[in-house]
């Protein structure tokens, strides 16, 4: 018998993280693969994580020893069901050219000198169930600036988009691959970033519009459909370091504002961004977390009283926020998160406490513990989930499918009852 299909649901967590069918580990090797796909994709409701899997063709069993990434989700465009991910090379047809020389005892070294892997992408439609090997583009690609895009009035058509500009310098340009010319091009456009220093944690679409986000800074964004792209730019509000902080940053403003990464998330959340064209942002509520622990949801669920660390915001409700918590107990182990200065998240074992709080209501709505791994090299942090709005053909026209052939490419995981048990039993 095969897995239940997924009751309806207008949205996931989707996991950076890609699997590779057949593995057989309880990773990707649980998510069957349809004769002729390319790709499958677990869906799972929130607060559970939902997975990708994707072919051989796409992640081979044997992969180049010079490869420094795992496969991973780079960007998606959730209209259209469109993932941009990275995949590692395979090995090279050879160990490459042989070379020698003699050392100044007289005794000949040799060793052999082979061309670095180039990075694979490839974009992958969910719903048709098919991965698009991007062809390499001229130069070096940064994965931070890169996203995808679908065409307004649909089509399937597409771009690939990465905004490069020289640090200081007023002009940038916007390197493009377009699904219907199946080539690269370079669109030159102006840098309106006020500041000699940028970091782009994430990039969204929006009214046929791409987003990049510093979350330290704030949004660049554009049309980049146009012949001549303009560049805009809105800066987030600038608040003040809390005193605990103060020890991170010895006088630099740059690492002040840095530690503020974590602590902001900038979402399409309700169908828009509010106030993304004004350039003036309102404070809507304040929430404090002591009002929070307070509640009798927050002491039900058994959760510390700790600062937590923000996960992403709900795509349809932007009052509903996620977190992971911090020395959360799971079982008879204490799983200690360790953030450093910059952030960065190391986790032994691999469990992560996700939990769904309203803000205004200050209550816990449901929380579920992962044991997931997390690429090395995904942009978001802090452990790579990307809230994605189903598009009508996999919340309704999938599932029809798969009741009808048991065949559908969209596996249900079991669902979390809200709040589902922490120790995930």
């Amino acid at each position: 018998m095969g897995p239940p299909l997924l009751p309806s649901t207008s949205w996931v967590i989707l996991s950076r993280e890609v699997y590779a069918c057949g593995d057989g580990d309880g990773g990707g090797g649980g998510i069957p693969l349809p004769e002729g796909a390319d790709l499958a994709l677990e869906l799972a409701a929130p607060p559970r994580v939902s997975k990708l899997a994707v072919s051989r063709r796409i992640t081979p069993a044997k992969v180049s020893p010079f490869a420094k990434w795992k496969s991973f989700v780079i960007a998606i465009d959730p209209s259209a069901g469109l993932v941009l991910l990275l995949a590692p090379p395979p090995p090279g047809p050879g160990p490459g050219e042989l070379r020698s020389f003699t050392d100044a005892d007289g005794k000949v070294h040799t060793y052999h000198v082979t061309t670095m892997p180039t990075q694979r992408y490839f974009v992958c439609d969910i719903a048709a169930r098919t991965a698009y090997y991007l062809p390499d583009p001229e130069g070096c690609v940064f994965n931070n600036d890169l996203s995808i895009i679908a065409a307004p009035g649909g089509g399937g058509k597409y771009l690939v988009v990465e905004f490069k500009f020289i640090v200081g310098g007023d002009k940038a340009t916007l390197l493009c691959f377009s699904s219907e010319t199946g080539l690269w091009e370079k669109k030159p456009v102006n840098n309106p970033l006020p500041r000699w220093i940028w970091r782009c944690f994430d990039v969204g679409s929006y009214a046929g519009k791409l987003y990049w986000v510093d979350t330290a800074a704030g949004l660049l964004f554009c049309d980049p459909f146009v012949d001549e792209p303009h560049m805009e730019y809105v800066p987030l509000p600038k608040v003040e370091l809390p005193p605990e902080h103060d020890e991170d940053c010895h006088g630099c403003d740059y690492c002040a504002e840095r530690a503020f990464v974590s602590r902001r998330c900038v979402r399409l959340s309700d169908g828009k961004f509010r106030e993304a064209g004004t350039k003036v942002w309102t404070l809507e509520y304040a929430v404090s977390f002591a009002d929070i622990w307070a509640s009798e949801s927050y002491k039900a669920a058994g959760l510390p009283e700790k600062a937590p660390v923000l996960a992403l915001v709900h795509p349809k409700n932007p009052d509903v926020v996620y977190f992971f918590v911090e020395d959360q107990l799971v079982g008879e182990e204490n799983l200690r998160l360790s953030l450093s200065r910059e952030r960065k998240t190391s986790v032994s074992p691999n469990f992560l406490p996700l939990v769904g709080v309203d803000l205004r209501a200050k209550e816990v709505l449901e929380y579920e513990t992962h044991k997931m791994t997390v690429p090395e090299n995904a942009r978001v942090f802090p452990y790579g989930l990307l809230p994605m709005v189903l598009p009508p053909a996999l919340s309704a026209g999938l599932s029809k499918e798969g009741a009808a052939n048991n065949s559908s490419g969209v596996r249900s995981a079991s669902l979390a009852s809200p709040p589902s048990d922490p120790n995930g039993s």
